[in-house]
């Protein structure tokens, strides 16, 4: 990827092929090879890669997929709000091509880690961590993002069984959003360091949080849950201090839900 170094954000290593299996697995397999330091990861195709919850994330042509290794001394209760912060900074990264078609609610961020536009699923984000090798303590961390700009999967590749069929695919182009990889790619690592710098380890999520809820889809609506077996029902209320989606039940109980798939959607209440 031919990117001018002095648009890239300083302090951090690039790693760029053509073709790799995931961003996110080379990223950790250069952290076991003794890769010290941030550094980006990116590629324009990937022959395995995943989404959240082990499922395959099907990484069509003339798109972006790139992941940050880096490192946190945010508490392992905290860790989830990194997964807040990558979807904010991809939204960031994303809204700055959006030009005359943008309108506000059209690109929205869905809970717990995608972006929709117009309804469609364009990106989603993967972030995983390990306990530091070197840093007692501290997780290294890796954020993995795939934003569609130029194709997305066709129905019968993009299948979430969690999802029960409510987001389709879509990319940036078939919406008039025009950009190339290499300035989406250099959106994204500015955005995702100014957004790590106000989160600081976790002591300023609240304005991630705060800004997160301001993007979202879903805040006030009655929705479904699958959560592995089990379903739940309510009036999405807000996310926490640590990122977990709370629900209004209709008992009037609120529910704390860390992972799952909205899988119906019923309107506002």
């Amino acid at each position: 990827m031919k990117t001018p170094n002095s648009l890239l954000p300083q302090g951090y290593q690039y790693f760029w092929s053509e073709e790799i299996d995931s961003t996110n697995l080379e990223a950790f397999r250069k952290r076991d090879n003794g890769l010290t330091g941030d550094s980006w990861f990116g590629t324009k195709r990937q022959i395995g890669g995943r989404g959240s919850r082990g499922k395959q994330w099907v990484s069509s042509p003339g798109n972006l997929y790139a992941s940050l290794l880096t490192h946190s001394s945010c508490s392992s209760q905290q860790l989830p709000q990194i997964s807040v912060l990558a979807a904010l900074a991809a939204y960031s990264a994303i809204e700055q091509f959006a030009g005359d078609y943008f309108r506000m609610g059209s690109l929205c961020l869905k809970w717990p880690n995608d972006i929709l536009l117009e309804g469609r699923k364009i990106c989603g984000i993967l972030v995983e961590s390990r306990p530091s090798s070197t840093r007692a303590g501290q997780f290294d961390v890796v954020m993995g993002t795939g934003i569609n700009l130029a194709s997305h999967p066709e129905a019968h590749e993009f299948k979430d069984p969690d999802a029960n069929g409510l987001f389709a695919a879509g990319h940036l182009a078939q919406n008039g959003w025009d950009c190339s990889i290499e300035q989406l790619f250099v959106a994204l690592a500015q955005s995702t360091r100014d957004w790590r710098s106000i989160w600081a380890n976790g002591a300023g999520f609240e304005t991630v949080r705060l800004a997160w809820l301001e993007r979202s889809c879903h805040i006030g609506q009655t929705i479904k849950i699958s959560v592995g077996e089990r379903l739940y029902e309510g009036r999405f209320k807000t996310i926490s201090s640590e990122g977990a989606l709370l629900l209004e039940d209709l008992s009037g109980s609120t529910q704390e839900i860390s992972s799952g798939s909205i899988i119906e959607i019923k309107g506002l209440e």
